[in-house]
């Protein structure tokens, strides 16, 4: 007897099931044939996109979660680079980038954020059906005012100046 197996995961765009990730496996026997069909309902975001203004220095809190997340798993880009997949941070010099792990999701965490945090983070689900919630990032940083000429300028009542 010879036995094999073929895994279809999936549903076209538009189907009836866009909902839906469906997954289809087939075995192929001598004397049989059994098809089973798993219909798992893509996870819906409970989380909402922010925009979120963060003065330099601080904390970035970016929620990512989800009504069912079993099977499924988390992917988190920034500008379109990938930075964590499922509870693993890529890049492990970053060590202000943190996850925080809840049931049903988690919270991307930038400590002491910088200039080079402001950006577009997206979270999405493993689904084949197109699953994602964006957040934007921008950093506010202190002005630094320098004065021209920098020495103290003294005028007397009825003189005139001009700072640049």
């Amino acid at each position: 007897l010879s036995l094999s197996q073929i895994t279809v995961n999936g549903v076209p765009y538009g189907s009836i099931n866009d909902l839906y990730d469906t997954n289809y496996e087939y075995e192929f026997g001598d004397n049989q044939v059994r098809e089973e069909v798993f219909i798992t309902k893509t996870p819906q975001f409970l989380s909402h996109p922010q925009e979120i203004v963060v003065n330099e220095g601080h904390t970035v809190r970016l929620p990512c979660l989800v009504d069912r997340l079993e099977g499924f798993v988390l992917l988190w880009r920034k500008n379109e680079q990938i930075i964590s997949v499922g509870h693993q941070i890529l890049d492990r010099s970053e060590s202000r980038i943190q996850l925080e792990e809840v049931e049903n999701g988690n919270t991307l965490v930038i400590s002491l954020a910088d200039r080079a945090d402001e950006a577009e983070y997206v979270c999405s689900v493993s689904a084949y059906r197109k699953t994602e919630i964006r957040h934007n990032v921008r950093i506010r940083v202190k002005p630094v005012i320098t004065t021209s000429p920098e020495e103290p300028l003294t005028l007397s009542e009825g003189d005139s100046a001009t700072l640049s």
